[in-house]
């Protein structure tokens, strides 16, 4: 039996709600999706028409679980793999010209579609999200989600703890009209290292004059990484993604990455240094002025109920380290005129 779409009658007078398209990329994310599609199925909107998950290849069960949702959820093979190819493909199965990307890993509020069409409507940006709202579901993961919600662990990149509605570089997600992705090119499943792709069509849509829109009416809880190794992982890659739009563009959307990036290249040169003036003791400075500097936020951090410091004080090591070894690793690839890797590894 096919899902209900939920009724909400509009104003009178009031424009017609304009139907809407999900597009959700997945790949082995059997362990998120009922619960993510749940809070789709339930959104008060009342013209979601359908739910559109595109799948790279999985074996853990995605597939079935997608198959068995109902009517309004129809599942798509997406030989490509990553998500900016499942968007592209998305985008030209969809029935709609606007679009809500939706990732696996969160839960949207019932109220989620709504407030992102009512926000394209009223400030007439081209793409409209919310931030970021990271939620923990262990011990290391509630730090990392207080981390990657303050500036001291994430930079100023705004969409991860904006409180005020404001235009902003990137958001997280995001509704849009989709003719507006085609006119720069659609996603980049090419070029860039896998998982840069969104902050990469936002960068090139802004170049062009379209204006992105954050507001935290739009609301969705995101499940970050939940152990450091995860985390390593993903923030390495992270930088790779920033090293991959710099090829491409030959310039940084934002100047954040170039923290982190500096701070790896300040402890390789003092360390050069340090050694070349045959000084060995001073090698313990910077690390011991970032670590004081840090446990300090950490501290501050730890504020936030259920977070540790000293797992607070890891996954900031871990995110900052992390990026900026990430972008010296793909300014490296760019160096040597290397390849990105469009896919993950073993995809």
């Amino acid at each position: 039996m096919s899902d209900p779409v939920p009724s909400v009658p509009s104003p009178p007078g009031a424009a017609p709600e304009p139907p809407v398209s999900v597009v959700l990329p997945t790949l082995d994310e059997r362990r998120y999706l009922r619960d993510c599609l749940d809070s789709l199925l339930a959104q008060d909107y009342p013209n979601v028409t359908e739910i559109l998950v595109v799948d790279g290849g999985s074996s853990d069960g995605t597939r079935a679980m997608a198959e068995g949702r109902g009517d309004r959820v129809r599942l798509v093979a997406n030989p490509g793999v990553t998500a900016a190819a499942a968007m592209n493909l998305g985008l030209k199965e969809a029935s709609n010209d606007l679009i809500v990307r939706a990732d696996a890993h969160t839960l949207y509020a019932p109220d989620y579609v709504r407030q992102s069409v009512r926000v394209l409507r009223e400030s007439g940006a081209s793409w409209a999200g919310g931030p970021m709202r990271p939620v923990g579901l262990t011990t290391f993961g509630r730090a990392v989600a207080a981390v990657t919600s303050s500036p001291f662990g994430i930079g100023p990149g705004r969409f991860h703890y904006g409180t005020v509605a404001q235009d902003v570089d990137t958001v997280y997600l995001g509704t849009f009209d989709r003719r507006h992705v085609w006119e720069v090119g659609g996603y980049d499943d090419v070029e860039l290292q896998w998982a840069a792709e969104d902050q990469e069509l936002n960068y090139r849509l802004r170049r062009v004059g379209h204006r992105i829109r954050m507001d935290p009416s739009i609301r969705s809880w995101y499940f970050p990484r939940q152990d450091a190794r995860g985390l390593a992982r993903q923030y390495v890659n992270y930088g790779m993604c920033k090293a991959s739009t710099l090829k491409k563009h030959r310039t940084l959307p934002a100047w954040r990455p170039l923290v982190p990036a500096g701070l790896v290249a300040g402890a390789v040169l003092w360390m050069v240094a340090a050694l070349a003036c045959r000084r060995p003791r001073l090698l313990p400075v910077p690390p011991a002025a970032y670590l004081l500097g840090s446990a300090v936020v950490a501290g501050r951090l730890a504020r936030d109920p259920g977070v540790a410091p000293h797992r607070a004080l890891g996954a900031l090591a871990v995110c900052h380290w992390g990026y900026g070894i990430g972008f010296w690793s793909g300014v490296g690839r760019i160096v040597r005129r290397r390849p990105f890797d469009a896919r993950p590894s073993g995809r």
